[in-house]
């Protein structure tokens, strides 16, 4: 099952909601110390408990089963020597039609015909893509990525090609490649 949210983005849900329950409390707080009825107090107690169960819950059940692999600061700060031109961009895209469409599928939505067998499924990579620096894509493209089925291309693919997946890769989150 693939999430269209980040791991950041279900932490950053967890903490709004964390701290939603919490302004909520003080205020049920404030409330009742001004001689509002016991049961409303309650009421507002247990509504609170479950917003902090169902933060806790976001954060730490379903966030940290997302895999975001460690990426060492080099490689985060690296960019794309590729020329951002069409060239680059059609390159790109037959060596991601060759190595990764069968598991990212076609327009890297991680429907490809092998995604279906794979755990965890492939990411949607038009959502995924922009959420992360250059550096990082070229690191897990290289490396693989940890927990999943992603392989490492460094021994397959140049470092010029791997690059030019990410041009493609831009580009198709963009809406500038079809």
């Amino acid at each position: 099952m693939t999430f269209p949210i980040s791991r950041q983005g279900l932490e950053q849900i967890a903490i709004v909601l964390a701290v939603g329950a919490a302004l909520f409390g003080l205020f049920a707080l404030l409330r009742w110390r001004r001689g509002v009825e016991w049961r409303r107090f309650a009421q507002s107690a247990a509504f609170l408990g479950l917003l902090v169960v169902v933060s806790l819950g976001l954060g730490y059940t379903v966030a940290p089963n997302i895999p975001t692999p460690p990426v060492p600061l080099t490689a985060r700060l690296a960019q794309n020597p590729t020329p951002d031109n069409p060239a680059s961009v059609a390159a790109g895209r037959a060596l991601y039609q060759a190595n990764c469409a069968v598991c990212h599928g076609p327009q890297g939505l991680g429907d490809g015909p092998a995604a279906f067998t794979l755990v965890p499924r492939p990411f949607n990579l038009q959502v995924h893509v922009p959420q992360h620096a250059p550096g990082e894509l070229f690191y897990w493209i290289s490396e693989g990525v940890v927990s999943t089925p992603m392989p490492a291309w460094k021994e397959k693919l140049s470092d010029t090609e791997r690059w030019e997946i990410i041009r493609f890769l831009q580009a198709l989150a963009a809406g500038k490649a079809t």
